[in-house]
């Protein structure tokens, strides 16, 4: 088997065929393109199952690993599967998230330092507003305070990669999930607690996040029409930075109203002064500066 750079685990269940053509084709819009796609089929439709035939013949890079549907969400398929990755990294998408162009290319160079990275997602929000996800900073702790800081942590499934040499070395890798524990989160836990991770939270996002509430969230019909309309917005790295540009706008002024209706103390200061007195302009150049670390 020849080597690839990336294998993408992409698991999907049911009828939610119609969302792959989205997120397996912001995959495909990487700017690099050497990879391999995982989809992990927990219980699909025959409807689904004929599209992804269909795309499938298109690209040979994607492979199809059918599966009954299991009960919880179909983790040891994945196990299963990623003992025949080929690949030197792992990265996961959901069904209904979409890559940033350089998704691949900004993990590419943390994994030259790092073996379990996270970057963080653009939560994309029903009316299309944009903000900036919340993102545990593990950097350089001791294995306890990471472990500490993982059980309250939000490290979505779409915004990780690791390396597969990682992997392998983990004692379980993904498992039947207790019905008490968050799936991705009972699965990181492996990963953090490693002797020999070395692991990285990027403060950079890369991953449009459609979450819409608890799974399964929104009409199929609803969340297909989003994605649609985003793959238009995504096509190429300008188009990447300037949704990033808006959704640390929105953020950062999102912080502005909030400590003007509580009348707290700063949250977030520019040069010394609260963001209540900070014009937008100088709000828009602080944005721009925290794109760039």
């Amino acid at each position: 088997m020849s080597k690839t750079t990336f294998t993408v685990i992409l698991p999907t269940t049911g009828n939610r065929g119609s969302l792959l053509p989205y997120s397996i084709g912001s995959i495909q819009n990487q700017t690099i393109q050497d990879f391999e796609i995982f989809i992990i089929g927990d219980g699909i439709s025959d409807e689904a199952r004929d599209l992804i035939g269909e795309m499938r013949k298109k690209d040979s890079r994607i492979r199809l690993f059918d599966h009954p549907k299991h009960e919880r969400r179909g983790e040891p398929y994945r196990h299963k599967a990623l003992q025949k990755a080929g690949s030197d990294y792992v990265c996961y998408l959901c069904d209904r998230d979409m890559m940033l162009p350089d998704h691949f290319e900004t993990v590419a160079k943390l994994h030259k330092e790092y073996n379990f990275i996270s970057t963080r997602v653009i939560p994309v929000r029903s009316d299309n507003s944009l903000t900036i996800g919340t993102h545990p900073n593990y950097v350089g702790l001791a294995t306890e305070k990471r472990k500490k800081i993982i059980e309250t942590a939000i490290i979505p499934l779409s915004s990780v990669s690791h390396t597969i040499e990682l992997y392998h070395k983990l004692p379980y890798g993904w498992r039947t999930t207790p019905v008490t524990d968050s799936t991705d989160i009972y699965m990181w836990k492996q990963f953090l607690a490693h002797k020999e991770s070395a692991v990285y939270s990027h403060y950079i996002p890369t991953i449009l996040y459609f979450k819409r509430g608890n799974f399964p969230g929104a009409p199929i019909s609803e969340r297909k029409t989003e994605l649609n309309n985003w793959s238009k917005r995504i096509t190429n790295l300008q188009d990447a930075d300037k949704i990033r540009r808006e959704a640390f706008h929105s953020f950062l002024e999102e912080k502005i109203d909030l400590q003007k209706k509580v009348n707290s103390p700063p949250l977030i200061t520019v040069k010394g002064h609260s963001l209540k007195d900070v014009p937008k302009k100088i709000i828009r150049k602080a944005a721009n500066r925290l794109m760039k670390l």
